[in-house]
């Protein structure tokens, strides 16, 4: 994956770079779950007013994100930096470890008024209302049992978007019916249990969700290491961007989505506040066409993006390949939510084909992410293939490439490590990214490396 820094609208939005760099310095090394965490927090202050129009329908500004990567890695310190923002900021917040449905949904609590008479009272659930809900420890929704299939259930409906029918929970129970809006936004991290790919690759939950892979291996957290520990006994380095300016943005964010929804509606901020939610939603949707647009350029892009996305399933096995593009209409919502986000960065009330591209450049990435990941995981858990066998393909990509000889020390016999991956990826029929991933996991050990004019050469081991 590429630095933080070079993404287009890290580059644009100093507001941007600077948050990133903030969250740099708690959770390390977590370049795209920082860029993800940023447009989650965004998307909860924009949810309580605005609607993005989609034909007939509509989505919603949140971002829900799954991320999954080893313990000991970052996910749960994040945390600490995006739950002080948000108390600072004024977004409601919450966590869930493990509970029942009643504590999802919510359920009734009998008690004795003054008069000694029986009442009941409906005691408010973690995915009623507006927050933004921590699952720490995600896993506990992937263990194959009855109550986390309804979990599961749950959290699929709460993604759902705000102010449609298919947005309401609703469990029946003795006491009575219980019903539900969410406007939740969810970050679920987890370590990678075992069996996760097939939860991936069969339950719903993950075409709602933003899910990111991230590998980490013993090089990435020795860097990590050496950086915590050249930190010890100094002051945290003074940023570009304070950390109150970066409430601040929130904040006047918030303000400003609500002053232009009122603006439009013709509403005071007390007839606003004196609202039942289904009267504000009413609201909302009446005006969603106002409160951003889209120019000319926009379409245009977001066919390009469709054409880029859809690059990176050419070349997949068609097991694979359909798993693979049934993500991809969560991707497209996905574009146009970011899209839409990039425009509240840029301070604009319409959406531009340049928002979009910079939507796609993120997105693109972690779909490729997760492409890689999935397809390398399907192939050796399913096929079972033997590490033997992937290096066996290597000597024979590495014998069909054709040789360098270097008049120097270092000898005859070397390829251009470029072209052997390339000769591999057509041989063995997978992506590019594949060959480079099986490459580095099953194969980097068998070579000699060197350099020559900044090209890597590589160069079969001499076996005892």
């Amino acid at each position: 994956m590429r630095n933080y820094t070079e993404y287009e609208a890290v580059k644009k939005f100093p507001i941007f770079q600077g948050y990133l760099e903030h969250f740099g310095q708690t959770s390390m090394k977590n370049d795209i779950p920082g860029m993800l965490s940023f447009f989650f927090l965004q998307g909860q202050a924009a949810v309580p007013y605005v609607r993005i129009p989609w034909g007939a329908s509509h989505i919603d500004p949140r971002v829900h994100v799954f991320w999954i990567q080893p313990s000991r890695s970052g996910k749960s310190v994040a945390w600490e930096f995006m739950g002080d923002i948000c108390r600072d900021a004024e977004i409601p917040t919450d966590m869930y470890t493990t509970g029942t449905d009643a504590a999802l949904i919510g359920g009734w609590e009998e008690n004795i008024d003054e008069d000694g008479e029986h009442v009941k009272t409906l005691k408010e659930g973690l995915l009623d209302g507006r927050k933004v809900l921590n699952f720490d420890e995600g896993s506990i929704i992937l263990s194959p049992n009855k109550h986390s299939q309804e979990t599961v259930l749950y959290l699929q409906s709460a993604c759902n978007p705000v102010g449609s029918n298919n947005n309401i929970l609703v469990k029946h129970t003795k006491a009575g019916r219980i019903e539900t809006e969410s406007l939740v936004s969810l970050w679920i991290t987890t370590f990678p249990p075992k069996g996760v790919k097939d939860y991936v690759l069969t339950k719903g939950i993950f075409q709602r969700v933003l899910l990111y892979w991230g590998e980490w291996d013993t090089e990435k957290r020795r860097e990590v290491s050496n950086l915590r520990m050249n930190a010890a006994y100094k002051k945290i380095p003074k940023l570009a961007v304070d950390y109150q300016e970066i409430v601040d943005y929130f904040n006047n964010l918030t303000k400003n989505l609500r002053d232009r929804l009122l603006n439009l509606s013709e509403t005071t901020f007390i007839e606003w506040e004196s609202m039942p939610r289904s009267e504000q939603e009413e609201l909302i949707q009446k005006h969603m066409h106002e409160m951003f647009n889209a120019d000319e350029t926009f379409y245009s892009a977001c066919f390009d993006a469709i054409d880029d996305y859809y690059t990176l399933l050419n070349g997949l096995a068609p097991g694979i390949g359909e798993v693979v593009a049934s993500f991809m209409p969560a991707v497209e919502n996905y574009t146009v939510i970011f899209a839409t986000h990039m425009a509240m960065l840029d301070n604009s009330w319409t959406v531009t084909g340049e928002h979009v591209d910079m939507a796609k450049d993120i997105l693109y990435d972690l779909t490729r992410n997760l492409i890689l990941w999935l397809e390398d995981e399907v192939e050796v858990g399913f096929k079972k293939t033997e590490v033997t066998e992937y290096r066996q393909k290597f000597t024979i990509s590495f014998q069909n490439t054709g040789k360098v000889d270097f008049d120097d020390s270092r000898g005859e016999g070397w390829v251009r490590k470029e072209r052997m991956l390339k000769t591999y990826e057509d041989q063995a029929k997978v992506t590019r990214g594949t060959a480079w991933n099986h490459f580095n996991k099953y194969a980097k050990d068998m070579f000699e490396t060197t350099k020559e004019s900044r090209i890597v050469y590589l160069r079969l081991k001499q076996m005892d």
